[in-house]
């Protein structure tokens, strides 16, 4: 289980009891997810459909947001950290 997946559960399981879900069972009433899933996501063990991780993040009023991974280049880098000039 990676630290992205334990950091995700970990939310979703502050930001259930913050809005009042006591349970995973009272959030799997609401949601029509199953509550062994629920207890997954919150354990950063979840494989399952990503509409049902849709689905527990809609109703708890939270959004997942996907970016590219991406590396300087060299230009980057020589924008970063300009030559010095030996005078």
């Amino acid at each position: 289980m990676g630290a992205i997946s334990r950091q995700l559960g970990q939310q979703i399981k502050e930001r259930r009891k913050a809005l009042g879900y006591q349970s995973q069972q009272a959030l799997a009433d609401e949601t029509g997810v199953l509550r062994k899933r629920i207890s997954e996501m919150e354990t950063g063990r979840y494989t399952g459909r990503i509409t049902d991780l849709q689905r527990v993040l809609a109703t708890l009023g939270l959004e997942m947001e996907f970016r590219v991974k991406s590396r300087p280049t060299l230009d980057d880098l020589d924008v970063l950290f300009p030559a010095e000039d030996d005078e």
